[in-house]
């Protein structure tokens, strides 16, 4: 079988991410024959392709991209990126085009109908923008539902000047109607929102979650990734991912500001606070002791930093199915999380950790309080995380999955709902 992944980047970003654990799985288990096409190409693998190689090309469509999008015309026009899609994809001649992220400056959704005639198209959705008029989550705004943008869309990442939204909502509507689209939700969360969306709820529907590989992510020693990462044997270690904490709407900085401040205020005691990535928290604390390791591209250093916790933070404010919290699973962390997407089918509350309500700043502070007086709690919570990630998320589990559903779909391209 022969498999094109086609996404804006190869391996920045949680859609990324989940592509790449997609198409390992399946070349692992099944052998597919698989190949990248991505809008940025950073790395020299001979199995990736990049839809505008060079940096003029690339100059000149980003300037068009910033161009359109002041106007509200996202996404409509890339005079290099569009004829490379499709003449890569003639060919390569795939059985299945596994699409992932289109959104972020590469890909005019105009080409679907085209795509979707070379091969049927399996599209693996990352967040809500396929089913807004040009945001990637509405942050509660259920205009969607109708058809139609929300009010202040506009103002939401990816950001645009004019509120256009919809056009753009009618402009997919069109598109997806004209092809042959079968689309995968990685959350029951996000799925949901598929059966109910104009645009979306008369394609064949599924849910499959995003894969981590638990033979390679799984518990390193706690002690020994203490030390490397400079922090005491004996104290307790909260952490979380700090690369654009405060630049991003979707991170949730002022709520782990909020947070942290009410936890140091029930403290008596120092606890750590291991920080991954390059943000710094502004202010000062009484008892929470700050570790910060930059920017952590490494896998191991990764699994060392989990490992290293007694609880990983994720305040998020808007997601679907964060990959960080599935690795943290998987390396037998306690994780508490916002009840924010498919955060919940992640993280069992009061079995794997804690899932609290939106705003809730008391409650998570006050659960944190409650694991770090609980250590033998946090270490059950952890190895229920495991064992859940095991089943659910595994590599063989998610990749038997993606493989049935692309031999049922190259047998037979136009199947019902499931």
């Amino acid at each position: 079988m022969k498999v094109l992944f086609i996404n804006k980047y190869e391996n920045s970003g949680g859609a990324a991410i989940a592509a790449q654990r997609i198409a390992t799985g399946l070349e692992e288990y099944y052998h597919t024959d698989n190949h990248f096409l991505v809008g940025t190409h950073r790395t020299s693998s001979p199995k990736v392709t990049a839809t505008r190689p060079g940096t003029v090309r690339n100059v000149i469509e980003r300037g068009i991209n910033v161009l359109t999008n002041r106007v509200g015309l996202q996404y409509l026009y890339f005079p290099f990126s569009t004829p490379a899609i499709l003449g890569y994809t003639a060919a390569f001649k795939p059985d299945i085009i596994s699409l992932h992220n289109i959104h972020g400056g590469y890909f005019d959704a105009s080409i679907l109908p085209r795509l979707s005639a070379i091969a049927p198209v399996v599209w693996t959705l990352h967040d809500m923008w396929a089913l807004t008029g040009s945001a990637a989550h509405s942050f509660g705004d259920t205009s969607w539902k109708t058809g139609k943008a929300g009010k202040n869309e506009h103002k939401h990442a990816p950001y645009m000047g004019l509120p256009n939204g919809n056009y753009l909502i009618k402009r997919k509507q069109r598109l997806y109607a004209a092809s042959n689209l079968h689309i995968v939700s990685p959350s029951s969360w996000l799925y949901h929102m598929t059966r109910e969306s104009p645009l979306t709820r008369e394609k064949p529907l599924y849910h499959i979650p995003n894969p981590i590989d638990t033979a390679y992510f799984r518990p390193q020693d706690k002690a020994a990734s203490r030390q490397l990462l400079g922090l005491p044997a004996d104290a307790p270690v909260i952490t979380f991912v700090s690369e654009r904490l405060f630049a991003s709407e979707f991170k949730g900085g002022a709520e782990l500001l909020k947070i942290l401040h009410l936890l140091d205020a029930q403290l008596d005691s120092p606890v750590y606070l291991l920080m991954i990535g390059n943000d710094r928290l502004p202010g000062t604390f009484r008892h929470l002791q700050c570790v910060y390791t930059g920017y952590v591209k490494d896998t191991v250093k990764m699994m060392q930093c989990y490992s290293a916790s007694d609880i990983f933070f994720y305040p998020t404010k808007a997601d679907n199915l964060p990959n960080v919290l599935i690795e943290a699973g998987s390396c037998e962390t306690a994780c508490i999380t916002f009840d924010v997407g498919g955060c919940r089918e992640i993280v069992i509350d009061g079995r794997t950790g804690y899932v609290i309500p939106p705003g809730e700043h008391e409650q998570f502070a006050a659960r944190t309080l409650a694991l770090l007086r609980d250590p033998a709690t946090c270490r059950q919570f952890g190895q229920a995380a495991r064992v859940h990630t095991e089943q659910h998320f595994s590599m063989p589990v998610v990749a038997e999955q993606y493989y049935h559903l692309f031999e049922s779909v190259i047998a037979s391209p136009q199947i019902t709902n499931t």
